[in-house]
């Protein structure tokens, strides 16, 4: 069947609301690409309703084999001015980030931070820069104080233009890669988790909770759960296209089958497992990171508590349980044993007796 993309026009004429197939990554990430963004305000992705905005999303729409419904606005009719040299090359650039398949994140983060390397330097593009000039434009950043984690986006999103747009040998750029920390992951004790769970009414939001922690699952991966991703007759379920585009099938407890069953029931979900308001539309990050802190709020948890900290504490809990860590690193979804060895430096029953005790004070 045919995708369709339609576009609504908002109250405020200014912007429309846009509708397509949300569970199709393919469509969702090259309509990222082409300008359409989610908002929460919102409560949908949106497009301006600009002759600007629109034409991107007829080329994409065109590309996909997807048809396009615009409803008639008379700014729309007005002949666009044709793109510069550096739009054409920003949806070079996005279009093979969507061709690749990566993420949405990934597309969201290097296209911003390759479009402010395309501002710093306009007129000029790429092509006509030195490596030196590149050099300096990346120590002037790392001198203005960005971030260890930007750094290295910032970096690998010039890179991918020079080797992957270009088809350039492979660039190396004598700007030294931040070393990340050593940090050790925070975890929960058990009874916190428990008056996390007890303490959150909602049986969405208690559902979302006990996934992050009875399996294991990242925020997003409990975001893009399907109901078909449940299976009960093997008391399996399925996540599809996790971290590095891997899929694994987790054991399913039986209390958790029942809470996911009673939230399908009470929310009957269209899509995803798990819906904001509008049916079809995933639950949003930002309303789950939201969830999982006034549930600890309310459990009366003092320090700061995040989604992934749920994992850590489900795998940390193993670990202390004596479940091997290849097993632990198969659950987790993890492509290096090193990643999974972290949980040894926090699980308690790999840690030996302080002398201290044997004093008798």
């Amino acid at each position: 069947m045919k995708a369709a993309v339609s576009l609504r026009l908002n109250a405020t004429r200014t912007s429309f609301q846009v509708f397509f197939p949300y569970s199709d990554t393919a469509i969702r990430t090259a309509l990222l690409a082409a300008g359409v963004r989610y908002e929460a305000a919102a409560r949908g992705y949106v497009l301006p309703a600009t002759p600007e905005a629109v034409a991107p999303l007829r080329l994409v729409c065109q590309q996909l084999g997807a048809s396009l419904q615009v409803p008639v606005v008379p700014a729309l009719a007005t002949e666009p001015p044709p793109p510069t040299a550096h739009e054409v090359l920003l949806a070079r650039y996005c279009q093979l980030i969507a061709l690749k398949r990566y993420s949405p994140n990934t597309l969201k983060n290097y296209r911003g931070a390759f479009q402010l390397f395309l501002t710093h330097h306009a007129p000029r593009l790429p092509l006509e820069l030195s490596k030196q000039q590149v050099l300096d434009y990346l120590a002037g950043r790392v001198a203005a104080g960005i971030s260890e984690a930007y750094q290295n986006t910032l970096i690998n999103a010039i890179k991918f233009y020079y080797e992957q747009v270009e088809g350039q040998p492979r660039q190396y750029y004598e700007v030294p890669r931040p070393k990340r920390p050593l940090t050790t992951p925070k975890v929960l004790a058990k009874e916190e988790v428990r008056a996390l769970l007890l303490g959150t009414e909602n049986r969405k939001h208690r559902a979302m909770l006990m996934l992050a922690y009875g399996l294991g699952l990242r925020l997003g991966e409990v975001l893009a759960l399907t109901p078909a991703d449940i299976d009960s007759r093997r008391m399996a379920l399925y996540v599809r296209g996790g971290k590095g585009k891997k899929d694994r099938d987790l054991p399913l407890p039986g209390s958790l089958l029942q809470e996911l069953r009673e939230q399908f029931r009470q929310f009957r979900p269209v899509t995803f497992l798990f819906e904001g308001q509008r049916p079809g539309e995933p639950y949003s990050e930002r309303s789950l990171q939201l969830v999982i802190k006034q549930a600890a709020e309310r459990a009366g948890i003092r320090r700061p508590v995040t989604m992934h900290m749920l994992r850590h504490s489900y795998a940390t809990h193993l670990l202390e349980a004596g479940t091997d860590i290849r097993v632990i690193q198969d659950l987790l979804g993890h492509s290096s044993i090193k990643t999974t060895e972290i949980y040894t430096h926090v699980a308690q029953r790999t840690r030996p007796a302080s002398p201290l005790d044997s004093l008798d004070l």
